[in-house]
């Protein structure tokens, strides 16, 4: 059996995927397969792919018709042969001991899951984020899971193949932006054995406003409804179950007052929101202020000009400081 199996979904990643590849490449870790899943993408990566391919026998290239991502990670898996599945993004990157640490932790503990820290990269500077959970119990990973004291994210996580079939786990189709949390709670219902690096590795990269999770449009309050009640039935019979409606419903807010000033007026923007003021105590401390005066006030476009000037002030300052070093 290989070791490990990466998987990296892609679609229309033409100008930033050789960076992602090219950090596969240069892996001290030697023993595992690279499974590229075209998603049916109309630029020039399914090229790419049939490059590095050539370049190296443990790159795999599957083309398939647009699926959405769900889709492409659900395809990898079920092409997979590696003990242990993680899963990168083509517009990220790797340092070079990532597998080689986190395949020796696993089997140095025997460990049906690994986690890592994480490095969050803007055009600016790049940012530490801790990922060591309040226990290796699973319910205590799972509790800081739904509380975002760890992240959802699958690149920063090694999990042993079998259990995707063991407890029939796939990605859910039709979920954009949470996916992963999800299919990694639903992994942490049952229990277990955990493991943890307290190294970062995986450079997760900003690249702008543009992405799917940053997208707002008439649709989207209606996804994240689902989106919550699809974490609150997946935790009906747990401990959990409030605990995920209260943290969704706040991510609902966070989402709609930071990417909907394009579809609410002010007006709109309180008659729709207000409901949920309990809420906001989920909210990270300036977020419950712009919020609690939104949904009281119902100014709501004024609020956001002042967060979107905040905003670019930093990100000044983040520039000004870059250029200084």
């Amino acid at each position: 059996m290989i070791p490990i199996s990466v998987i990296v979904p892609i679609y229309n990643m033409e100008k930033l995927m050789r960076r992602c590849l090219d950090s596969i490449l240069a892996q001290s870790f030697q023993d595992y397969e690279c499974i590229l899943i075209d998603d049916g993408s109309t630029d020039g990566s399914p090229a790419i792919c049939e490059e590095f391919a050539t370049k190296d026998n443990r790159f795999k290239v599957f083309h398939k018709p647009n699926g959405g991502l769900s889709d492409a990670r659900n395809y990898g898996l079920a092409n997979a042969q590696g003990e242990y599945t993680i899963f990168f993004d083509p517009d990220d990157w790797v340092d070079p001991n990532c597998l080689k640490d986190m395949y020796a932790k696993a089997k140095e503990t025997n460990a049906d899951m690994v986690m890592c820290d994480l490095f969050y990269n803007d055009k600016y500077v790049q940012t530490y984020y801790k990922q060591e959970p309040t226990s290796l119990n699973h319910h205590d990973v799972l509790k800081d899971l739904i509380t975002g004291k760890i992240y959802g994210f699958t690149v920063t996580k090694l999990i042993r193949r079998v259990l995707y079939q063991q407890y029939q786990l796939e990605y859910p189709k039709g979920m954009y932006g949470c996916e992963d949390q999800y299919t990694i709670c639903a992994l942490l219902k049952n229990e277990l054995n955990t493991a943890y690096i307290p190294k970062a590795y995986y450079h997760y990269m900003h690249y702008g406003s543009e992405t799917q999770s940053r997208r707002y449009d008439e649709n989207t309050y209606q996804h994240d409804l689902k989106i919550r009640d699809m974490f609150v039935e997946l935790l009906e019979n747990t401990p959990y179950r409030d605990l995920v409606y209260s943290k969704k419903t706040a991510s609902i807010l966070y989402r709609a007052f930071c990417y909907g000033n394009k579809i609410y007026s002010s007006k709109q923007f309180k008659y729709q929101f207000g409901q949920f003021r309990p809420f906001t105590k989920d909210l990270s401390p300036s977020y419950f202020i712009f919020f609690l005066n939104c949904s009281l006030l119902g100014n709501y476009h004024f609020f956001h000009w002042v967060w979107t000037l905040l905003f670019n002030i930093k990100q000044m300052h983040k520039r000004l400081s870059s250029l200084c070093k």
